[in-house]
């Protein structure tokens, strides 16, 4: 019987630390996509394009 538990309780620490790691990558992925979409919504493109040409043409 102590060999079993002793087995399961190898397992549930390893799905712990599995469900952690997942968890962490989940937190990362979504901390840059929010961080990378505002930093790219504030872009004004148009304005740069327009700054470009103006800068070209004289």
């Amino acid at each position: 019987m102590h060999d079993i538990i002793e087995h399961y309780g190898k397992v549930i620490i390893a799905l712990a630390g599995v469900l952690a790691a997942t968890l962490l990558t989940a937190a990362v992925v979504t901390i840059v996509s929010t961080k990378t979409k505002g930093a790219v919504d504030s872009i004004s493109y148009e304005n740069q394009i327009y700054n470009a040409i103006d800068a070209e043409s004289n």
